[in-house]
């Protein structure tokens, strides 16, 4: 807000956060490479990124051409044995990762944590509202597993990290008391300015072989128009160029109407030709774009569905047709013809619900994610970000976790 005079001040700093983002990836296991122009780091990644895709030499050749740098995609995967995980074996299959190498909470962080005797996970349980005290401090937390039967559990201390639609939905959930409109909601924004990554696909067909989806992830990016940029009129952009651009097979065949020995030619014929790069956009802090609760549809447990209510202005509509135009440009130095771009959809990057800043009638947590309004309560997760950038909210969110978690256990060795 105070350099582009769109969107919200953060109340921390780059250099606030930088040493928690070394935490992250060394705790994750990010494989990437240090680049110049990039933001000052205290020290590397801890892998090397991961080689450039077969279908990468078409986007380098048509980045070269027009001086567009390419660069590969940090990622929390193994390019080499690290954390007692293996190596990435490119199985194409990244949704669920059959061989641990790609970080998960489950085989990097949870381990360690039981290990300490401190730390038990209950699952399949739902905790279904947050209980405040008189003096409006969190004093239990209740929840139902599949019987339905509610169970309550106690703390000193209440930390929340379940993504940006279902905090605010837990929050509104536990309206009651002196928080008739939500716990920790005085400044009426819990919900409210809901964002996600606008996005559109542009491709086009080359005449070679690409030969998609051997990996099951992309391995090169251009973030050149994500961060040194004027970003008072349309936001950052972020090209990520992927490495399985529809149409598969099944979908050629689908579309084809053909039948037998036609139908296989056919497929073979037409499939692998397609370029695709991706174009996320940053959106801004809309506070007509919000998570609220829809009294028309409950869940298993009775309580009303969350509602969201989601539109792509004209702020991020110019940054997208920016980023098709130079898209475009990419795919058709690249040697591809028949470009096109698909309409906007959203990525499935939830944030901005319980936003953080210094004033309490503006913002619902602080910059070490303790609610204003409620003590020991901390709202962890990507509804805490003022505003998105384009990039995924991944690491951002592990690093403010882990400097929270710092301050949390500050205040419990101090006996607050």
């Amino acid at each position: 807000k105070t350099r582009f005079g769109v969107g919200r001040d953060w109340p921390v700093s780059y250099s606030d956060l930088e040493p928690y983002y070394i935490m992250a990836e060394r705790g994750l296991g990010v494989a990437g490479q240090s680049v110049s122009g990039s933001p000052a780091r205290s020290a590397g990644y801890p892998l090397p990124p991961f080689d450039f895709s077969y279908s990468d030499r078409f986007f380098a050749a048509g980045c070269k051409a027009l001086g567009i740098p390419l660069r590969p995609i940090p990622q929390a995967r193994n390019s080499l044995p690290f954390g007692g995980r293996p190596q990435c074996a490119s199985c194409g299959t990244c949704r669920v990762c059959p061989t641990g190498a790609k970080a998960s909470v489950d085989l990097t962080h949870f381990p360690i944590a039981e290990a300490t005797g401190y730390t038990h996970v209950w699952t399949d349980v739902t905790v279904l509202r947050l209980e405040a005290d008189r003096s409006g401090k969190v004093c239990a937390a209740i929840c139902a597993g599949q019987d339905r039967v509610e169970r309550r559990i106690k703390a000193d201390i209440f930390v929340v990290a379940a993504g940006a639609v279902e905090t605010p939905r837990l929050l509104l959930l536990s309206a009651g008391g002196r928080f008739a409109s939500g716990l920790g909601n005085r400044s009426g924004l819990v919900g409210k300015g809901f964002m996600s990554h606008p996005v559109v696909d542009v491709t086009g067909r080359v005449p070679e072989k690409v030969y998609p989806y051997r990996a099951g992830f992309s391995t090169a990016m251009v973030d050149q128009f994500a961060v040194v940029r004027d970003r008072s009129k349309s936001g950052a952009i972020l090209l990520e160029m992927l490495n399985g651009a529809w149409p598969t097979p099944g979908q050629i065949a689908a579309l084809c109407g053909k039948w037998g020995q036609s139908l296989k030619e056919h497929v073979r014929r037409e499939f692998g030709h397609t370029l695709g790069i991706r174009v996320f956009c940053e959106q801004l802090p809309d506070e007509g774009n919000s998570v609220s609760l829809d009294d028309s549809k409950t869940d298993f447990f009775a309580n009303p569905a969350p509602r969201l209510t989601y539109n792509v202005g004209s702020y991020e509509r110019a940054a997208l047709a920016e980023g098709k135009r130079i898209a475009s440009g990419i795919l058709r130095e690249s040697g591809a013809s028949l470009v096109q771009a698909t309409p906007i959809f959203a990525a499935a990057h939830q944030m901005g619900t319980h936003r953080m800043g210094n004033d309490p009638d503006r913002s619902v947590v602080d910059g070490n994610l303790r609610c204003h309004d409620v003590s020991n309560l901390f709202l962890i997760g990507s509804g805490c970000f003022p505003t998105s950038s384009p990039f995924p909210p991944t690491l951002t969110i592990a690093a403010l976790a882990i400097r929270a978690g710092r301050h949390i256990a500050g205040l419990a060795g101090r006996g607050e």
